[in-house]
């Protein structure tokens, strides 16, 4: 099963980045959860619009659902061409009603409502549904796959119990940290903080946890140390990574041009670190224009791009074109620890 970040941002996102958007493709199955400002234009960079089976919207606000007001012309030429014969299922809130009926057009989509204790059968795929503590009706989601929990998506919210509950057990938990502890101190409402993110974490004993729509303004380190100080095995959420969550049947990152290939032609640079110090090594290469690739090493457990444990050697991978800038970097890097 693979998981791909299209999108992590929220309200708005960076320049050149895009807002809620996550692809799940588990034996050729493909489902979008979230389809934010800026999700079509990376999905097309993995799948093609036709592959695509469903998509799930946590919530109708304009960061998490955009895209779909775009990706229905694209599917209406997916019709004309004969490359898709059947409308596309959107599960999304009933509410609020002025966005929900706005959904629909022509006959690329089918338009279902999502609630509460539903459980959702896509493929190979189960999801589940939690509402959420947010200004409008929104909804986290679970994924299991042959029966085991293992990806919960938060959507948006405020701090909840009954939210690590819902997450418990699951292989990753990718949740939101629009915020940090301070601006909760200034009255800020309706986002959970980092700090947040990663207790409900410790409290759902997930292996891991993936932050995501973070404020494109603010520099994601903040969030990542934030979380660290309660639960160790952290990241940012990458757009454009590929998790692999390691189960049976599921694949590589897919073949492209030589800077996108991985592993045949990407290069390896490796360092030894916990993995908030990998974040930064790849938040760094990446200030530079340097497309990063975190693989840890360790075989047990493993999700690709996330450290098990407070030490493992983690492979930075870089494209051929870009290892000499990457090596000076790394060395510059290391002689300021």
């Amino acid at each position: 099963m693979k998981l791909t970040v299209l999108g992590a941002y929220g309200p708005y996102p960076a320049a050149g980045g895009a807002c809620a958007g996550y692809l799940l493709e588990h034996e050729g199955f493909a489902v979008l959860i979230d389809c934010g400002n800026g999700v079509l234009s990376r999905l097309q960079q993995f799948i093609k619009v036709s592959v695509l089976r469903a998509v799930i919207v946590s919530h109708l606000h304009s960061d998490h659902f955009s895209d779909l007001f775009i990706l229905r012309y694209a599917l209406q030429f997916g019709w004309e061409k004969g490359e898709i014969e059947r409308p596309l299922p959107v599960f999304a809130p009933a509410d609020p009603a002025a966005e929900y009926v706005r959904l629909p057009y022509k006959n690329v989509y089918a338009v279902e409502a999502i609630a509460e204790g539903r459980a959702l059968q896509l493929g190979p795929f189960t999801f589940t549904f939690l509402k959420t503590k947010h200004a409008i009706p929104c909804y986290a989601v679970a994924v299991y796959l042959a029966g085991e929990k293992i990806m919960v998506y938060s959507a948006d919210t405020e701090y909840f119990p009954a939210l690590s509950d819902f997450a418990r057990g699951a292989t990753l938990f990718l949740c939101e940290a629009n915020f940090l502890e301070e601006d909760l101190q200034k009255g800020a409402s309706n986002h959970l903080s980092a700090r947040q993110a990663a207790t409900l974490a410790q409290e759902a004993g997930v292996e891991a946890l993936l932050l995501t729509h973070l404020l494109p303004f603010r520099n994601p380190q903040l969030y990542l140390q934030e979380a660290a100080r309660v639960f160790k095995n952290v990241e940012i959420a990458r757009e454009g990574m590929v998790y692999d969550l390691g189960l049976p049947g599921a694949t590589d990152i897919p073949a492209g041009d030589s800077d996108r290939d991985y592993p045949e032609k990407w290069r390896q640079l490796t360092v030894k670190t916990d993995s908030v110090t990998a974040s930064i090594v790849a938040g760094r290469l990446e200030e530079e224009g340097i497309p990063v690739y975190l693989k840890k090493d360790e075989a047990a457990g493993s999700i690709y791009g996330l450290t098990v444990g407070p030490l493992a050697n983690i492979r930075v991978l870089v494209p051929p074109s870009k290892l000499e800038q990457a090596r000076r970097l790394l060395e510059e890097i290391e002689g300021t620890h």
